[in-house]
């Protein structure tokens, strides 16, 4: 059997068959974003602390934001943009790729890589309340049901984890243990996305998906590199180079490809679908997580997170039922 090349019919099928499937994309970067939490706590066992990792992966991934600038700019396929559009897009990076990453990263040098995962995967409960305060989207019961669903699984796991420490202790002035203090710090990295998720659609459509997504990373980059020059400890960036490979597979593996995948998702499918998709990810965390850094995986581990994912999926099914019904009555009533 002949097999066909990277550059074959098949393969530019298969590959344009993903590019054109926002479901395929939403999943393909759920999947890629799970398996970061991994290469970082890797990455924490050479030593290194959480600034400067950030700035290590997000130097690393900057060439390739900027390159995809360029070739916009060369491809005549860069769109003007607004004073609001730009304010959006600065606002959004410093939420989701500036205030989310560093607060993932320190919530997981407290927390197992599976718990920190299912934290972050609730942000599509957040998404569904932020637009209830902002945009007046409405929040049925049986969607509530399944928040709070998916908040019962997370203190399963929150509970069976008290006995888990990664040794690390939190600061002197934080009246909480390690699991409790790390979870916090996770959830306001969920809740800093959620900002990303619920907020980005309008401008994404209007900019595109690779250009807002580059214009954000620049954003993002800026503000990690004064957070790290306000510390003035330069000598920090000297790091084993374990370090540096973990940190460029975070940067291109895990952010670049990833970022632009759930970009394209969003313009192609919306916000509530991608976020809904999203909810697989934690399945592949744990099993990692297992696998490679012998993090427990018990059987209330795996319930907590079919409760979640379950509870996720059916909110999902929900929307999607509730946005069908308006439009039915009223083929019905013509």
């Amino acid at each position: 059997m002949q097999q066909s090349s990277p550059s074959s019919p098949i393969a530019s099928t298969t590959a344009n068959t993903i590019a054109n499937n926002g479901y395929l994309l939403a999943l393909a970067a759920a999947a890629l974003f799970s398996v970061k939490a991994i290469f970082i706590k890797l990455a924490y066992r050479h030593g290194v602390d959480v600034e400067t990792f950030i700035l290590l992966r997000m130097a690393l991934a900057l060439p390739f934001y900027l390159a995809i600038l360029m070739l916009l700019k060369r491809q005549r396929a860069w769109r003007p943009i607004s004073r609001r559009n730009l304010l959006l897009t600065v606002v959004l990076g410093l939420c989701s790729y500036y205030l989310a990453s560093f607060l993932d990263l320190q919530g997981l040098r407290y927390i197992s890589a599976n718990f920190e995962r299912l934290i972050i995967y609730l942000y599509p409960t957040l998404v569904l309340f932020l637009g209830w305060c902002f945009l007046r989207k409405p929040i049925s019961l049986p969607q509530l049901l399944c928040i709070f669903g998916a908040y019962a699984g997370i203190l399963l796991i929150y509970w069976q984890d008290q006995n888990f420490s990664t040794g690390a202790l939190p600061p002197s002035w934080v009246p909480l243990n390690a699991i409790s203090w790390g979870a916090l710090l996770t959830f306001g990295s969920a809740l800093s996305f959620s900002f990303y998720v619920a907020f980005s659609e309008g401008v994404i459509r209007q900019l595109g998906s690779r250009q807002f997504t580059a214009l954000a990373m620049l954003v993002a980059s800026a503000a990690i590199a004064l957070h790290f020059a306000l510390q003035a400890d330069w000598s920090r960036i000297s790091q084993p180079w374990q370090v540096y490979g973990y940190a460029l597979t975070v940067a291109f593996v895990c952010t670049v490809v990833p970022s632009l995948m759930m970009s394209a998702a969003i313009a192609q499918i919306g916000s509530a679908s991608t976020g809904a998709i999203g909810s697989s990810g934690p399945v592949i965390t744990l099993i990692a997580a297992a696998l490679v850094l012998g993090e427990p995986f018990t059987a209330y581990h795996l319930g907590g997170m079919a409760i979640i994912i379950g509870s996720l999926l059916l909110m999902k099914r929900v929307a999607s039922q509730e946005v069908k019904r308006p439009t039915e009555k009223a083929q019905q009533a013509g």
